[in-house]
């Protein structure tokens, strides 16, 4: 595979090298994939695992669910 890279991101690639952060071009962009997929699935699964809570403690009855009115309290009068 062939990437052609320019301007910013190319800075990146380049300042990740020389600061040996990477040794090559290839393992930084592996590198920043890997950083990626690490930041975005472990906020994903953090999302589930709260959902899942918050949706077991509705069924258990430790967490109750609001109307939209509830929830806007004395601002309903304001909603459509």
């Amino acid at each position: 595979m062939n990437v052609t890279l320019r301007g910013r991101i190319r800075q990146i690639l380049d300042s990740m090298v020389e600061e040996g952060y990477a040794n090559t071009k290839s393992e930084a962009i592996r590198l920043a994939i890997l950083n990626f997929g690490e930041e975005h699935i472990n906020e994903e699964i953090m999302i589930k695992e709260k959902l899942d809570k918050i949706n077991k403690e509705i069924k258990e009855g430790k967490r109750k669910l609001l109307s939209s009115r509830e929830a806007l309290g004395v601002y309903a009068k304001y909603a459509k």
